[in-house]
């Protein structure tokens, strides 16, 4: 009897520990919240959700391996745990594990086939190992079951524009603006189709709108550079170009730097 007692105790305790870190964790006070979580494990082993739980805590401190270990625990013990298989193909795409984050996006479609969020995640991960017709089935999937997801369709536009298919970027680009009419990089991206397709005047009126919206966007001067480039405007160019370079530098991208430097020497 004593026993039965203790478990139940123990069970309280657990409980009660755990609704302290889900406050914590309310409050963004991460660490008192796995420092709460990890007692509520002392007491309970067994208890999914605080691995849950801690896991998802662990993320937001950047212990993104540390929360995959949870994780495991979590699906360990309740192998139907889609939320945590989500969580966890998150934490591995952030360390670089693209092919086994697919796998448990794969899991959570299998275990929820209407998860729009997880059919998107996947399609970034697909897009982003070289394969967009793969990403663009699975953006589909992702807006036909949530036909107003601005992200799917902006990265639906960008995948299709990769593939040539400019008209049809255009148009996801289009629902974008319609559904989000503030979104700075749709206008970007749009410009970039409309200058594929071989008409800088109407990209540079694009560009001319992402920055108006957002005035810290380098890729939108360096995109406007380039149209105006193409139109013979070296001097406006070059303009845009150094805009483009201040912010670069400020934001730390070297990439882009990179690219702004290149074409700055070709002018």
């Amino acid at each position: 009897m004593e026993n039965v007692n203790n478990t139940n105790s123990n069970a309280e305790s657990a409980k009660s520990h755990l609704d302290k870190g889900n406050a914590f964790y309310d409050q963004k006070d991460y660490e008192s919240a796995i420092s709460a979580y990890d007692k509520a494990l002392e007491l309970n082993p067994n208890l999914a959700v605080g691995y849950f739980k801690r896991g998802n805590a662990k993320r937001k401190i950047g212990q993104d391996s540390e929360a995959i270990s949870d994780f495991d625990e979590a699906i360990r013990l309740d192998p139907n745990h889609a939320s945590a298989y989500y969580n966890r193909g998150n934490a591995k795409d952030d360390i670089g594990q693209h092919f086994e984050a697919i796998s448990d996006f794969d899991t959570v479609i299998r275990l929820n086939p209407d998860d729009a969020s997880a059919y998107y995640n996947r399609a970034i991960l697909k897009g982003s190992l070289g394969h967009p017709e793969a990403a663009i089935s699975d953006f589909n999937e992702a807006i036909r079951l949530d036909p107003d997801y601005v992200k799917a369709y902006n990265n639906r536009g960008n995948a299709k524009d990769d593939i040539g298919q400019h008209f049809e970027a255009i148009s996801d680009f289009d629902t974008v603006i319609r559904l989000d009419p503030n979104n700075a990089n749709a206008y970007n991206n749009r410009g970039v189709a409309k200058s594929n397709l071989g008409h800088p005047e109407a990209a540079i009126s694009d560009y001319d709108t992402a920055i108006r919206l957002n005035p810290d966007n380098a890729r939108a001067y360096t995109n406007r550079g380039i149209a105006k480039s193409k139109l013979g405007r070296a001097n406006d160019a070059k303009r845009d170009y150094q805009a483009a370079l201040d912010l670069a530098e400020k934001a730390g991208d070297e990439e882009l730097k990179s690219r702004i430097m290149k074409r700055l020497e070709t002018l």
